[in-house]
């Protein structure tokens, strides 16, 4: 190619020399010109890439790690290193509840119980969670020099074997008895005492006064130890503490670190935590502290505190509950729950071992007031403790003379919602025993309730029509086990029904007594001096017992549940809600745990998770599955019982933000886990078609939408036997993940063919042969903008052209805005003539665009011939605040559900799970569904400026595929800047060849030669623009909003198309001046593009012909000779036919005119309007009879003034005479007055509103150019629209929303309690709610609560001023009486008359604010009645007001009386 004066002409191939005969090509003349594509984009740095996530490490709190037995034998425990102890920074008192708080006094080491004596231990600080350390950054590995050697990796082993040494090797770590091999420790603290260990009695100190959060714990303590025969070997209360030696008995580590093994978030797991307890201030004596945790009744033993403090921590999201899930954290036995109801009840009594509810707490305040009475220590011991504290220095944990009783604390005792087990139910009366260690249940008594004969014949009624209700059946409890559950009631005797001989029980400070009186005695301190002559074998079991157990055995149990107090049923139905019923695991247990949690060290950024499927296949026995027997009409038949349905748990738990790190945390917002059910994926089963129970369609497990909100949920329910399907949606798995975990009881399902498993939809669905493709996972690019990634070509059979499922799955979740998936349809045409081209034979259909879901389904409904091609084209485009990881993945899943066709296998048979390892095998025969990937990594970026010009054209290119390269698909793209608003319109046109009729002759003769596909097409092949015109085949158009695309395009090899790209000006501005374009190309192949010249090309060729003055064929004259010639006879011809053609142009038309005449009368119109206007103006004549229409007034005559005799003018004007009035009413020149003024006026009008018009549009004008500039600076600063995410600022108020929801329930919860006379917690409820914004919200609950507090606050003033005023009267009485027992005129008289005086004084004083509370009450409670206004029925007694009243009134007469003497 040469370049001459701006044109590139391209020379033909060099002729050999061997054919110099041989007619020459003719040269090819274009001004076309290749562009140069523009240079790829740099990626954003790494480091700021990464810099997002790294920052997010300490948002979310850090799971726990799974518990590795390996793992913690050689832990490091540093028993010696006693200076620097060990402290946990995973705990936070942040976390910890504001009632619990209020009571702490300080922190101290759990090691001995000489807490006590505050001066002896040093505080500690309080537990604070640190953040985590930060990330090392690994240096570079250098980039090895390809041309330089690799030299050998030096090997250690080798040189030490070379010189004769052993090689090196990592040290092995030491055990934990090999580290306590050395321990020197010698004081008395414990975990565990050996006697406790092997017997496994509990004895806890229990104290009303410690916090509600305590209580609850060591209720759960006590009902653990009530199965102290069932746990197996290690899972028992204190064997869950480690460091532990080789019997299993934890050992005392002076360094404060431990171990606690913990069932929680699916998994049993490590929780490493210190011994630092919180303590409060002791009951008696200064300097004297009490534990807050609880505590054994040997003060040397720290098992509660430590088990408590771990529980503490693995539980911190969740400590706003009033129970925490102790009991399954402790045993890791599954908790059923379902309604309180008395059948329930009695049957799962019958059946299981562990049935528990939660029920609030009764304080015994005579107990208390005796243990306020008599201190524990005295004041002297303390002195002398101090003092010896201050000469020496006392080691901590080894306080020698520790106190035989533990201290009480010395705040207020608390009633608290605690865990009770269910021991025993006696059906006349209807009441439960209850037992939880020494606590005293509301409402509870030690002995059982008798119905007496007259309670019997009263309640006759109300039991008959009981009874006559249908009894529920449960499904987990047998017949025969029901009819013997009265029988055999002599156990019962057992129980305590009063103080019988030998029955052990608790004293108020929790010891334990026998049934004389005495204490039992302690175990000796020398127990662990003597040894027995053989070894103790531990009788408990190896296993866990079976979920349902013989009645034999569940008698024997429920024999040994000694003690507890029996409560109503009534109270329990009005207090309790729900009963729970704990199953041990095992083998009849089927369970499976996903656990997406972001733990570890947090070296790399959270990638979430594909989406997962829980498969649940629930298989009946073989004996189950007889057929049902045939109902008979007998009226004393039982019905026929249905299926069996499976008790079911689900348990969710989402890292929830870490807030324990931040002052003022903001509130929680929810977190939901959602399980839809999609068994119309797989085929159904003929067990499945026949089943008559269905599952649930979603299960939703929400965290946090509480009050108070928890870290974690469960749900119990019941699934009937078959397989389900569910797909998991979880909002914590695009956050830092959770854990769901799932427990079914399996003891009627067949073991071998029932599972619960999480499965990835592709594994899952190729148990059943279903077609399901997959796309990805693939690497998108770091790189903000529009991105194509990843484009597929999916072909699907006839016979499945119905819906096509998608799962989409996305590792950066900031990421799923900004995608958007296409569907295109491709369709090829049938023919391949000259007129249809390769290059022009497809076309695209768009069928969908959608932003990417995580769910997606795209229904197929267009019916083809044969096979159908569609296209799936994944793009994003990113703003420049986004920027993805550097470690990102995307990944698309296609496969076609298979609805209701029948299934070959049955659930039954379990045939289709015969062989699981089947489905690993990728080698599958070619199915309905066949997918193709198509590249789009070659991406190509051209830019050029855009010139006015009259077609309104914004870029014309021509895009070339160069040959040798095959087909290119490709995304192309089109985008302008410097036209805001502007509309545009592409098309793109195929360029095919010429035809060998269209190519021009040779000059001498000789043969054309034959096109080569990809070479420049000489512009003289067309002959001329029509026939280039013809060979242009439009392929594709679409229009857009200063952006436009071609999602798919197929550019065959060696072909040329041209891209035209237009301005809409009826849609948009219609300038291009100083605007630029942007074309993109995301392709498999490179594109050759550049400003298409194709109609300069051929407008040159023509010029050039008529500019050349060569000879034309024989003795013809030139080219230009003979056009002028032509021109100069033509106008001749025209002037001489011009008069000619005119005359024959006016008959041509008259004639017309009269046809059309002609026609109109013979066709009548049928609206009459019209066909009375065409007779008028075609058939009648123009006629005008009009007599006098106007009266035509004389012509204004001249005025002269009159000369008189004397010489002085007429007054008379012209205007007021007769015939100048006659002009001025009825002629011209009142009316062209009257015009000429309303033309003034409306001139005027025009005028100003031409004017506000011009100033209008000045004004828009200079604003939007503001509002433009105003737009420029918002966006260009660093805090502008593009820099700013309006995500924080939305959850702020969601979550500002949620709270004063949150606050208006609270407070209407309090305006609405009957009960609690107290007004400090309305008033807080008040006044959070009304910082909240409640009174916007929900105005007449804050009037109501403001009234209502008004009450109670009355109430208590008048209840206040009434018990001071009849203590002033009681003192004034008592003065009185004393003045009247002195003698007058003693000293002792002269006080006794101050004191009286005094004290009317005080009485008066007292009476008056009595008076005027009492008015303030009824005030009150008058405006509370008004407004409807729900009060305590306390406070409506009347009883106090008129107590008030009398002694008002008694107050009134004596100070009547008293002034009646002295006025004498």
């Amino acid at each position: 190619h040469t370049q001459t004066n701006g044109v590139t002409r391209s020379m033909a191939p060099k002729k050999d020399k061997k054919k110099k005969d041989e007619t020459a090509v003719p040269e090819l003349v274009t001004a076309y010109k290749p562009r140069e594509a523009l240079p790829p984009t740099e990626p954003p740095d790494a480091s700021q890439v990464d810099a997002a996530w790294k920052s997010m490490r300490d948002h979310f709190v850090m799971p726990l790690p799974e518990w590795n037995s390996e793992d913690v034998d050689i832990t490091e425990w540093k028993p010696n290193e006693t200076e620097n102890q060990f402290i946990s920074n995973l705990f936070s008192v942040t976390s910890m509840p504001r009632s619990f708080m209020g009571v702490v006094a300080g922190w101290r080491r759990a090691g001995a119980f000489a807490a006590g004596r505050g001066d002896l231990l040093p505080e500690e600080p309080e537990p604070q969670v640190q953040p985590l350390p930060e990330l090392k950054e690994e240096p570079a590995e250098p980039v090895p020099d390809p041309k330089a050697k690799a030299k050998p990796k030096a090997d250690s082993k080798a040189k030490a074997k070379a010189k004769g040494q052993p090689a090196e090797e990592a040290p092995e770590k030491p055990t934990t008895m090999q580290q306590y091999a050395d321990c020197t420790y010698q004081g008395e603290a414990r975990v565990v005492s050996q006697a406790e260990f092997r017997s496994r009695d509990l004895l806890l100190d229990l104290d009303d006064a410690t916090p509600q959060l305590s209580q609850a714990i060591a209720s759960q303590f006590a009902a653990v130890a009530e199965h102290r025969l069932l746990l197996p070997r290690g899972t028992f209360l204190w064997e869950l503490i480690y460091p532990q030696d080789e019997e299993g008995i934890p050992l005392f580590n002076p360094h404060g670190k431990y171990i606690v093994k913990l069932f929680v978030q699916g998994k049993c797991r490590k929780v490493l935590v210190d011994d630092v307890v919180p303590i409060g201030y002791a009951m008696h004596g200064n300097n004297m502290y009490a534990p807050l945790l609880p505590t054994s009744n040997d003060n040397n033993i720290i098992w509660p505190q430590l088990l408590a403090k771990a529980l503490l921590q693995a539980f911190q999201d969740d400590l706003g509950m009033p129970v925490l899930p102790c009991i399954s954290a402790l045993t890791g036995w599954m908790p059923y729950q379902l309604p309180l109801s008395w059948t329930g009840l009695q049957g799962l009594k019958s059946v299981r071992t562990f049935c528990s509810l939660q029920f609030s707490s009764q304080v015994d305040f005579e107990a208390r007031q005796r243990a306020e009475l008599i201190p524990t220590i005295p004041q002297a011991e303390a002195a002398a403790r101090k003092s010896l504290a201050a000469n020496q220095q006392v080691p901590p944990l080894t306080v020698q003379g520790v106190p035989e009783q533990n201290l009480k604390l010395g705040s207020q005792p608390v009633e608290a919602v605690l865990e009770f087990l269910i021991c025993e139910t006696e059906e006349e009366p209807r009441q439960v025993r209850l037992k939880a260690d020494a606590f005293v249940p509301q409402h509870g008594t030690p002995r059982k309730q008798v119905r007496d004969a007259g309670s019997e014949e009263e309640d006759a009624s109300a039991d008959a029509g009981i009874n006559e209700q249908p009894a529920q059946i449960d499904e987990e409890v047998d017949d025969s086990d029901r009819d013997d559950l009265d029988e055999d009631d002599d156990r019962s005797q057992n129980t305590p029904s009063g103080d019988a001989e030998g029955t052990e029980k608790r004293t108020d400070q929790g010891e334990s007594v026998n049934g004389e009186g005495q204490e039992e005695p302690k175990p000796d301190e020398e127990e662990e001096q003597v040894e027995d002559s053989m070894p103790w074998v531990p009788p408990w079991p190896e296993t866990n017992p079976a979920p349902l157990m013989m009645k034999s055995s569940i008698q024997e149990f429920q024999a040994q549940l000694e003690g507890g107090q029996w409560v109503s049923f009534d109270e329990l139905e009005t207090s309790a809600n729900c009963l729970c019923s704990y199953i041990p695991p095992g083998d009849h247990v089927l369970s499976a745990s996903l656990d997406t949690c972001w733990g570890g060290e947090r070296a790399e950024a959270y990638l979430p998770p594909p989406t997962r499927l829980l498969r649940i296949r629930l298989a009946l026995q073989e004996l189950d599955q007889s057929p049902p027997r045939i109902r008979t009409e007998s009226v004393d038949a039982k019905p026929v019982p249905g299926p069996p349905l499976f008790q079911t748990v689900f348990f969710y738990e989402p890292l929830r933000p870490n807030y324990r790190l931040d002052e003022s945390p903001p509130p929680s917002t929810p977190c939901s886990c959602v399980l839809q059910a999609i068994n119309n994926w797989r085929p159904n089963s003929s067990s499945s078609r026949k089943q008559v129970l269905q599952p649930p369609s979603s299960i939703n497990l929400t965290v946090g939408d509480g009050t108070p909100s928890s870290g974690s949920v469960f749900q119990s329910m019941l699934l009937p036997p078959g397989e389900h399907w569910y797909l998991i949606n979880d909002d914590a798995a695009e956050q830092a993940g959770s854990v769901l975990s799932i427990s079914v009881e399996s003891l009627l399902l067949n073991s071998s063919k029932s599972c619960v498993e999480f499965l990835e939809p592709e594994k899952a669905l190729a148990k059943y042969q279903t077609s399901a493709l997959s796309i990805g996972p693939i690497h998108y690019p770091v790189r903000t903008g529009y991105n194509v990634l990843a484009k597929a070509e999916i072909q699907i059979a006839e016979e499945h052209l119905q819906c096509l499922q998608l799962l989409c799955h996305v590792t950066d979740p900031a990421l799923w805005p900004y995608i958007q998936l296409s569907c295109l349809q491709v369709s090829q045409l049938e023919a391949s003539d000259e007129d249809k081209a390769r290059s022009a034979s497809w076309s695209v259909t768009t069928l969908m665009k959608s932003p990417v879901l995580r769910v997606m389904s795209l229904p197929l409904t267009d019916k083809a011939a044969g096979a159908a091609k569609y296209v799936l084209m994944l793009e994003a485009n990113l703003p420049q605040e986004v920027v993805p990881k550097s470690t990102g993945e995307l990944s698309l899943q296609l496969f076609i559900p298979a609805g209701s066709n029948p299934l070959e296998t049955d659930l039954d048979t379990g045939t289709a799970d015969k062989d699981k390892d089947a489905t690993e095998d990728t080698t599958q025969e070619e199915g309905p569904l066949q997918l193709h990937m198509l590249t789009v990594d070659q991406v190509l970026r051209w830019q050029g400026e855009c010139h006015e010009n009259d077609k309104g054209l914004v870029l014309c290119e021509r895009i070339t595929v160069p040959p040798e390269t095959g087909d290119v698909t490709s995304t192309l793209r089109v985008s302008v800047d410097g036209l805001p608003q502007a509309f545009l319109r592409a098309t793109l046109v195929a360029q095919m060849p010429p035809t060998e009729e269209m190519r021009p002759p040779n000059p001498e003769g000789a043969p054309l030669e034959p096109l080569v596909a990809g070479a420049p097409i000489n512009p003289r092949d067309y002959s001329g623009r029509r026939n280039w015109l013809s060979r242009c085949k439009k392929v594709a158009e679409t229009s857009g909003l200063e952006i436009i695309s071609f999602p798919h395009v197929l550019l065959a090899e060696a072909s040329t198309y041209i891209l035209y790209v237009h301005l809409d000006e009826f849609r948009g501005p219609a300038g291009l001046e100083g605007g630029t374009w942007l074309l993109e190309s995301f392709g498999s192949g490179s594109l050759e593009v550049g400003s298409d010249a194709m109609e300069q090309d051929l407008e040159e060729l023509v010029r050039r012909s008529w500019a050349d003055g060569g000879p034309q064929d024989g003795d013809a004259p030139p080219r230009s000779e003979t056009a002028a010639a032509a021109r100069e006879s033509w106008l001749t011809a025209r002037s001489k036919d011009s008069e000619a053609e005119a005359e024959a142009e006016n008959e041509e038309q008259l004639k017309q005119l009269a046809e059309a005449l002609e026609r109109t009368k013979k066709v009548k119109h049928p609206n009459s309007t019209i066909a009375k206007f065409l007779s008028g103006h075609a058939d009648t004549p123009a006629l005008l009879i009009q007599e006098d229409p106007y009266i035509v007034a004389p012509d204004r005559p001249e005025w002269k003034p009159s000369e008189d005799t004397d010489g002085t003018a007429d007054e008379t004007r012209a205007e007021d005479t007769e015939a100048a009035v006659a002009v001025k009413a009825m002629g011209t020149q009142g009316e062209s007055e009257a015009r000429a003024e309303e033309i003034e006026i409306a001139t005027a009008r025009w005028s100003s509103a031409h004017e506000s018009l011009e100033a209008a549009k000045e004004r828009n004008a200079s604003q939007i150019q503001e509002l433009r500039q105003w737009r420029e600076e918002r966006r260009a600063a660093p805090g502008g629209v593009e820099g700013t995410s309006f995500a924080p600022t939305r959850r702020e108020l969601r979550g500002l929303l949620h709270s004063r929801m949150e606050k208006c329930a609270i407070l209407k919860v309090a305006v609405l309690d009957e009960k609690r006379t107290d007004p400090e917690p309305l008033r807080v409820a008040l006044s959070e709610a009304e910082a909240a914004g409640s009174r916007n919200y929900d105005l007449k609950l804050v009037e109501s609560a403001t009234k209502k507090l008004r009450v109670l606050d009355a109430a208590v003033s008048f209840q206040e001023a009434l018990t001071s005023m009849e203590s002033k009267a009681e003192a004034e009485t008592a003065a009185v009486a004393a003045v009247a027992a002195a003698e007058e005129g003693s000293e002792s008289y002269t006080q006794a008359k101050e004191a009286a005086t005094t004290a009317e004084e005080e009485a008066a004083s007292a009476a008056k604010a009595l008076e005027e509370l009492l008015a303030e009450f009824k005030a009150s409670m008058k405006e509370a009645s008004a407004n409807e206004i729900r009060l305590p029925p306390e406070l409506l007694n009347e009883e106090p007001m008129e107590k008030a009243a009398d002694i008002l009134k008694q107050s009134s007469a004596e100070a009547a009386e008293c002034v009646e003497p002295d006025a004498t």
